[in-house]
């Protein structure tokens, strides 16, 4: 058996970089932590989440992916989120649905990757 400390980072692929760092970055508030000049790859990071997105030239994520990441966010920010994403004409893939005690929203990357947001904290 192969014991696992914790999470390294989430790797997310992306047909143009910088704007997948912008997006990110405007969004979720992503800082870029390392990115060599000449590669098609950058580490960013937010708190103690760190992404590593790579670039592959025509990318798109199969519209009928299940594979997402998932954030979660304090109740009393949930609303807001909603209004940014409608705000910047982000388009939600599904809900906002209400779930145990909570609340979840999916939405997608420019490149479709499908990102959630929900409360409360799943434990399991």
């Amino acid at each position: 058996m192969i014991v696992i400390e914790n999470v390294d980072h989430i790797g997310i692929t992306v047909s143009d970089l910088d704007r997948a760092i912008e997006f990110y970055s405007d969004l979720f508030d992503f800082e870029v932590v390392e990115r060599a000049s000449n590669s098609n790859e950058a580490y960013i990071k937010v708190g103690d989440i760190l992404i590593k997105l790579t670039e592959v030239q025509d990318y798109k994520a199969p519209e009928n992916s299940k594979s997402h990441i998932c954030f979660y966010i304090d109740e009393e920010d949930f609303d807001d989120a909603l209004d940014e994403l409608e705000g910047k004409n982000i388009p939600i893939v599904f809900g906002p649905e209400n779930i145990r005690k909570g609340r979840l929203v999916v939405f997608a990357d420019p490149d479709g990757n499908k990102i959630e947001l929900r409360y409360p904290r799943l434990s399991l």
